[in-house]
């Protein structure tokens, strides 16, 4: 039976499509659900003038550390409606790296995230998110269109 479902979020459609299929199957299964956003540092380091502007770097990362706060907390809000018991979880390091780690460390029976996200031509090209936690996962993956 699956008690534990990990969520991958970026804030993107797709993500909030499986939060949704994320929380329906923990409220059918009586478990619980722990919604991750990752800070994705290593795009961070890519960024031109990252290093040369003081105070930059500090700023963006505040940044995208509160979109990880809202967007774990909309799938908070999903879960609190259906009465599954929710854990937010904002990492920094590689998005697939971290997912996968997160997702063994607080023994997941599931992992479930969106096939596509926030990533455009840049990520098409080097490999999305969700192909290299598919190819390397302990979990079961679910990826939601």
């Amino acid at each position: 039976m699956i008690k534990k479902i990990t969520v991958a979020t970026d804030g993107s459609d797709a993500s909030d499509l499986a939060a949704q299929a994320a929380v329906e199957i923990a409220s059918r299964s009586g478990g619980s659900i722990a919604a991750v956003y990752v800070v994705d540092v290593t795009r961070l380091a890519r960024l031109p003038g990252y290093a040369s502007f003081p105070g930059i770097k500090d700023q963006l990362l505040a940044l995208m550390q509160k979109e990880g706060r809202e967007a774990t907390a909309r799938i908070e809000d999903l879960a609190v409606k259906a009465g599954v018991p929710c854990q937010k979880i904002v990492a920094e390091g590689n998005p697939s790296e971290e997912l996968l780690k997160i997702a063994v460390e607080s023994k997941a029976d599931l992992l479930i995230m969106g096939s596509v996200g926030r990533s455009g031509l840049n990520r098409f090209l080097l490999g999305s998110v969700a192909e290299k936690v598919v190819r390397n996962s302990r979990v079961p993956v679910l990826l939601v269109r």
